[in-house]
């Protein structure tokens, strides 16, 4: 029975060995890399294992934080090169703007006017609604006076 569970230990030590390797493998490319994000779903992707098995080992989130601030020092203190702008690609791109919000509002504007259509139908149902029921009502109290006029005349009568 030692036997077996000793075969056990060794396959899972080979198994943590070779996760072990290629973690370290992925933290060299993520670093050597700068669009490689040093996230933990980074090196889960470059090394096939689980993002759960790698959080379990804190040593690879030390890691990656080292590479976030590594690359945040160098990004402050590298010069940022002052980029020449063309001014046909700005003013064509603020020509690409104006035409989306352009389209934008045409479309808002068409929505809004659909929607007073139907609001002006709505209102219109409710005024023939409401007049029908106004006479109605004026009709129903003219009844109701008539049949009331006529049971006193038939309560005298009695």
């Amino acid at each position: 029975m030692m036997l077996m569970n000793n075969n056990f230990d060794d396959k899972n030590q080979r198994d943590f060995d070779l996760n072990t390797e290629r973690l370290v493998q992925a933290i060299d490319k993520v670093r050597a890399n700068n669009s490689l994000p040093p996230t933990i779903s980074q090196l889960s992707k470059l090394t096939g294992m689980h993002r759960n098995a790698i959080s379990k080992r804190a040593w690879p989130s030390l890691k990656l934080k080292e590479i976030k601030t590594e690359r945040i020092r160098k990004a402050e203190t590298s010069p940022q090169p002052a980029k020449q702008l063309d001014p046909v690609k700005v003013l064509e791109d603020k020509l690409e703007n104006a035409k989306r919000e352009l389209v934008y509002w045409f479309n808002k504007n068409l929505d809004n006017e659909k929607q007073i259509k139907q609001l002006e139908q709505n209102l219109h149902r409710m005024t023939d609604a409401r007049s029908y029921y106004e006479n109605t009502l004026k009709q129903e109290r003219i009844k109701t006076s008539e049949l009331t006029t006529q049971i006193s005349i038939l309560k005298e009568l009695l």
